[in-house]
């Protein structure tokens, strides 16, 4: 029986933080908390994470979210997941982490993505999915590298679950995974949705080491007793498997139509196009993935480094700035855009190539490396601040180039995340671009989303359709600036002719 005010919390487990959001029918947010985490880089190429971590901080922030609503916590009906993807968790037969988690953006399997590329048709896997290179972020080149290096753990792991799948255990006490964040496992078939045994075979792991895959929007049981015990959640909640952070985002602003283009800049970049069919083209090999919509697919471009790029230049550069916006109470990215808007397009020749741990599309490098070049006495921190934001606005413009190139036309972008908070960086985009970007009234996406996919299961709502015309606004359009078109074409083509020129370098 659904309560009379039909909540929804969605919890959100991103790169650098876990957010958690409760959400009415109508698609209001009535209370939302988030927790930054760091993560472990104690070697070049390697990036881990506490498992229990990760766990701990989901505990608190379903706790805080109870406290918020106080009685009207027993209206929420469920708990819908978003997550990321790739990042890889070994568990014993207990279910116990049998070490760090490997995150996602970890790039230490460059060897093994080497063997998988090797042993099987480059073009037959892009077809089965959905993606056109190996990549070392990919859990299968991960499973590998363990089977090789970390013989002890591999033996003792009982199954190979990715974060979402982990979370999701964690919640209810249900083994699964869910289809969209096995996009770019590299051993899921997205058009058959069935894991591919032959790659199995190789990494040396079977169908039995790994999760049941379900769909998004699946309602996988009902919070454990202990889950409840801990958080005031009502015994009965449900537990529905969401989507990828990236296309709970797309739902979150409307993309759900083919053409629609949704552009996310957190800590990772990337865009989501929605299809109505699987796209795959062996030009431009843009990454193809399930969306939570059924029967839809979607092209994915994307780098593991978009928003970090920022942030890291934050934390290493920017203490002062850290502290002063302490002190006035605001975040210290304003206070970064105050100095970049200071600056003019181009940046007076400074260039950044936004490359912290490796390239995905278009380059598909993961030896790529950041770089600043034409650096000049003229410039200071400001200009290199600005130098990232444009930087990722190229990266942009690569991913609509390669859309446009196979015949889907690009006219409007729907920005989300962290960067949509800017304007200077959404002006930025839109000039660089030379495209529109709007910006939705709610610019927490996947956690909106993944609100959606759980309201649809539910009942709240016929379809996604009727979902997204409800609840998504539009509040701002950012219309390119002809007068800067010049300087961003000459600085986009440096941008391009600078990786090209470094690449045997890296």
């Amino acid at each position: 029986m659904l309560t009379k005010e039909n909540l929804i919390l969605s919890l959100d487990m991103g790169t650098s933080n876990i957010k958690g959001a409760i959400f009415n029918e109508s698609g209001k947010q009535l209370a939302i908390e988030s927790i930054e985490y760091y993560l472990k880089t104690p070697a070049e190429n390697i990036v881990e994470n506490d498992v229990t971590e990760y766990w701990d901080k989901v505990k608190k922030i379903l706790h805080k979210l109870s406290i918020k609503l106080h009685d009207r916590i027993r209206s929420v009906n469920a708990i819908v997941t978003s997550s990321q993807g790739e990042t890889l968790v070994p568990v014993d037969e207990h279910m116990e982490p049998l070490r760090d988690a490997i995150v996602w953006i970890d790039m230490r399997s460059t060897t093994e993505a080497k063997e998988i590329l090797g042993r099987f048709d480059l073009n037959e896997m892009y077809k089965k999915t959905g993606y056109p290179e190996v990549d070392p972020s990919w859990p299968a080149t991960r499973i590998l590298w363990l089977k090789k290096n970390e013989p002890d753990i591999f033996s003792k792991t009982c199954k190979f679950l990715l974060l979402h799948d982990y979370i999701l255990y964690k919640l209810s006490g249900d083994i699964v995974g869910e289809a969209t964040t096995y996009n770019s496992s590299y051993y899921y078939d997205i058009i058959k949705l069935e894991y591919l045994h032959d790659v199995l075979d190789f990494i040396g792991t079977s169908e039995e080491k790994l999760p049941e895959v379900v769909k998004s929007g699946t309602v996988i049981g009902n919070i454990t007793k202990e889950v409840a015990e801990a958080t005031g959640l009502e015994p009965g909640t449900r537990v529905i498997a969401g989507a990828l952070d990236q296309v709970c985002g797309a739902v979150g602003a409307g993309n759900i139509s083919e053409g629609i283009s949704t552009e996310t800049t957190g800590s990772a970049f990337a865009m989501v196009v929605s299809t109505d069919k699987p796209v795959i083209d062996y030009k431009y090999k843009l990454p193809c993935i399930l969306h939570a919509v059924p029967g839809k697919y979607g092209l994915m471009p994307y780098s593991s480094t978009g928003g970090m790029v920022l942030k890291w230049f934050k934390d290493n550069f920017c203490k002062e700035e850290s502290k002063e916006a302490l002190r006035l109470g605001q975040s210290v990215f304003k206070l970064l855009d105050k100095q970049a808007q200071a600056i003019k397009p181009g940046c007076e020749g400074l260039t950044m190539l936004p490359f912290l741990t490796g390239a995905l599309f278009p380059e598909y490098d993961p030896l790529a490396k950041a770089v600043f070049f034409g650096i000049g006495i003229n410039h200071n921190k400001a200009h290199f601040i600005r130098s990232i934001l444009e930087s990722l606005a190229f990266m942009m413009k690569n991913d609509i180039e390669a859309i446009n190139k196979i015949g889907i036309s690009v006219k409007k972008v729907i920005s989300l995340g962290g960067g949509a908070t800017s304007d200077l960086w959404s002006q930025i985009k839109a000039d660089v671009c030379n495209v529109n970007i709007e910006i939705p009234s709610y610019t927490e996406a996947a956690l909106l989303g993944a609100a959606i996919i759980g309201g649809i299961s539910l009942g709240f709502y016929d379809d996604y359709s009727e979902a997204c015309k409800k609840i998504v606004k539009i509040k701002k359009v950012f219309v390119p600036d002809k007068s800067n078109e010049l300087i961003y074409r000459n600085n986009f083509k440096k941008y391009k002719e600078l990786y090209k020129r470094l690449k045997g370098f890296f």
